[in-house]
């Protein structure tokens, strides 16, 4: 199974010390939705985002089939004993996010705590998270991060701008019955700086969207909640960073640090801190 998931969910080319990062997540992902996912269906997992993607045999490489195999039997666990949920996206933007900020129905996890995806270093502004404060200067004038300066999967992932026009709007907002959009405030942040709640203001009324995935499946799937947002002639300009959640493994990260010599140990632990790595069979 994993032989088929790795290439859909991660550049087969990339590095591969990021390729058995890839791996080990993976693993630890199918073995923690086993049993929670699907109940009442005749299957276990299914192939889509919602479990992880699963491209087939077909699609195997030489290169992630490798990566599959140095790891084999390999899991990470919590501190705690308990086996880790391992989850991961595409690129965090330069600073991870607290699981439970993402999926608030999930208990806190040690291991899936938000920090700067880079090493440690005096000075840094963000080190305490990114604020209403300073998520503006954090998108603007991006501060040195791994996943910033990968070779792969950075680019538009990374930093981003995106513009609904007032038709645009109009549709996506229309079951809200708002009017004319007039302003679109974020109320609440994760450690990360992604929006968790934000109001939009019409001309007849406001709604409150609360969630990081429907705030960004309301602005018509944007990459990530990471943004500041202007409202401009009643189009709206969203200036982000980051593709997906930002939970756990930032996988162009994971990247960015393998060409930057880290094994993939010293990947798992930056993304997964205070866990331990364990080989089961």
């Amino acid at each position: 199974l994993l032989a088929g998931l790795i290439p859909a969910e991660i550049f087969p080319s990339a590095p591969e010390e990021a390729l058995k990062a890839q791996a080990v997540a993976a693993r630890g992902e199918l073995l923690s939705k086993i049993g929670t996912r699907h109940i009442g269906d005749p299957f276990r997992l299914c192939s889509q985002t919602h479990c992880q993607v699963y491209a087939g045999a077909g699609h195997e490489t030489a290169r992630t089939t490798a990566a599959v195999e140095a790891t084999r039997g390999e899991v990470l666990f919590e501190s705690a004993g308990a086996l880790a949920d391992p989850v991961y996206s595409a690129n965090c933007g330069g600073h991870t996010e607290n699981n439970e900020n993402a999926w608030p129905e999930m208990q806190a996890l040690p291991s899936l705590r938000g920090h700067r995806d880079a090493d440690k270093k005096a000075g840094d502004p963000y080190t305490a998270g990114v604020t209403g404060g300073n998520v503006a200067a954090f998108i603007a004038s991006p501060p040195p991060s791994f996943c910033g300066r990968s070779r792969l999967g950075a680019g538009d992932r990374f930093r981003w701008t995106v513009t609904r026009t007032q038709d645009e709007l109009e549709k996506l907002m229309g079951k809200y019955r708002l009017g004319p959009i007039k302003t679109i405030e974020v109320l609440e942040r994760g450690v990360s700086g992604r929006a968790r709640s934000l109001r939009v203001t019409g001309a007849t009324r406001s709604e409150v969207i609360r969630g990081e995935l429907r705030i960004r499946q309301a602005f018509g799937n944007l990459r990530s909640s990471l943004f500041v947002v202007e409202v401009q002639a009643g189009s709206a300009v969203f200036r982000g960073a980051g593709f997906g959640h930002g939970v756990g493994m930032c996988q162009t990260g994971a990247i960015g640090m393998a060409e930057a010599g880290r094994n993939y140990r010293e990947i798992l632990r930056h993304y997964y801190p205070g866990t331990a790595l364990r080989k089961l069979w």
